[in-house]
Formats: C-alpha cells, structure tokens, sequence
C-alpha cells in the first residue's frame, strides 16, 4: 500500500524574513565597497578647493605687489630704499596670510625686463608649496605641491623714454658797472657817462623733439598667440607688451582686457598690459 506524505511548506512570515535579512546583506556589502571611494572623492574634492582658494589669494598678493613695484621703481635700483621693500614683503604676506599655503623665507624681489622707465612692466612672480590631505593622491603626486603666480603692471613713475630730461638755461651773472673816480674841482663841461659792460648773451636750451606718437590697437578677444604681430603692426615695441597671467607655448588664452584704452594715441615706445580677464 503506497502512503503519499503530504509536502513541508514554511510558513509565509518565515519566508519574508529570509528575504529581508538576504537585502540587508546585500546593502552592507554595496556600503562596504562603495565607502572608500566616496571618501577618496570628498578629500580629493576638498585638497583641490583648497589649492584652488589658495591660487586665488597667491594671483591677488602678486597683483598688489607688482602695483606697489610699479610706483616704486628705483627701491630695488642701485640705491636700494629697505623701507619701501619690506612694505613690498608685508603686503606679499598679509594677504597669502590664511591661503594655507608655505610662502618662501624670502619674498621675490620685482624685476624689471625692460627697465625702470615710465610704461615698463614691473613682473612680480611668487611660489609657494601647499600640503595635501589625500592620502592616494599625495603618494602620486607627492605630500606637497608647488603653485606659481604671476603679474605685471606698467611702471607709473620716473622718466618718460625717448624724452630728453630738461635743464635749466645758464643764467650770466650781471656785473657791476663802473663808477666814474671822482675828479677835483667841478668843471662846467659834462663828463661822458660809463658805457656799461655787455653782460653775456644767456645760452638757449634746446628744444625737446617730440616722442613719435602710435594708435593703441584693439588686442581684446585675440589670442595672445596673434597679439605681438598686430601690437608691432601698430608701429609699438614687441617687448613693451606684457601678457599677465605670462604666457608659453602651451598656454595661450584669449585677451578680455587691455591697459591702454584702443584707439587713443600713445608713445610708441610705451608699454601695455593684456588680461585674461576683464578688469575693474
């Protein structure tokens, strides 16, 4: 005789809550792997903040540095003025105070490519080294990286080039003109007058020739590739043109900006700033 047993079911509620602890498991281990990822972002996310504000702050040290060397020209010169540099060193580091960023023992001095003449540039570069967070990117990178900075301003004082300085004409000094020696008894013819004793003819200064004047050109939205041909184009020297930030040959960009407004006349052998971005 065949027995048919019946079949072994669970019950409903047993089931379900073999469901429910298999998604659990499953989230738990999502968490797990996704984890370290997601923080290696965030701190990523947060070093590159960090360098970027500090950039920021590096580019504005340098702007007021090189605005403060262009009005201050003859401080770094043969006569070094100790005053002025080391208020060029404290504007440097008042404002990269909070930029998280290791600044050099010694702030960088100005230069001067093309002298100290009023329209040459005054060049300002700085660099210094940040610390990252980011345990990965630090080990590929290295703990520290190095940021630069740089900017130009027009020397805004001094002598003007291809303008001769003027002296003052010599002055002759007057001589006294003789007195007559006095005679005896007066007689009743008069006596000739003294002729009095020409003085020297003063020397006439001579007379400044005129700068040759040049039509500022129209160098915004042009690439800073294509700037120096039409800068020299317009009769101004090739290396009066200063681009900040400075430019290679990898890194052009297009010009929003320009000290010198376009179309006015100027001397040709003044120099011109060109910004990446538009100034106020």
């Amino acid at each position: 005789m065949r027995v048919r047993l019946p079949m072994t079911r669970f019950p409903p509620l047993f089931r379900l809550t073999r469901s429910r602890r298999g998604r659990r498991g499953q989230s738990l281990a999502e968490f797990a792997l996704t984890l370290p990822m997601t923080l290696l972002l965030v701190l990523f996310g947060l070093d590159f903040g960090r360098v970027f504000l500090g950039w920021v702050s590096l580019t504005n040290a340098t702007r007021e540095a090189a605005n403060f060397a262009a009005m201050n020209p003859d401080a770094w010169g043969a006569t070094p003025n100790m005053t002025v540099q080391a208020e060029y060193a404290r504007l440097v580091n008042a404002e990269t105070a909070n930029a998280n960023c290791t600044m050099p023992t010694t702030i960088p001095s100005p230069t001067f490519p093309s002298g100290t003449s009023i329209g040459s540039p005054a060049l300002v570069t700085v660099t210094c080294s940040f610390r990252l967070i980011t345990p990965i990117i630090s080990s590929i990178v290295g703990s520290a990286v190095a940021v630069t900075a740089s900017s130009a301003f027009p020397v805004r004082t001094g002598d003007i080039e291809g303008i001769p300085v003027e002296t003052a004409a010599p002055t002759a000094s007057p001589t006294a003109a003789p007195t007559a020696a006095p005679t005896g008894a007066p007689t009743s013819a008069p006596t000739a007058a003294p002729s009095a004793t020409p003085t020297a003819a003063p020397t006439v200064a001579p007379t400044a020739t005129p700068a040759a004047q040049c039509t500022v050109p129209n160098l915004k939205n042009k690439q800073t590739s294509a700037a120096p041909a039409t800068w020299t184009a317009a009769g101004f020297t090739a290396t009066h043109l200063v681009f900040s930030p400075l430019v290679g040959p990898t890194n052009n960009y297009k010009i929003n900006d320009q000290s010198l407004t376009p179309g006015t006349s100027a001397l040709c052998s003044a120099t011109m700033t060109v910004y990446d971005k538009v100034q106020h």
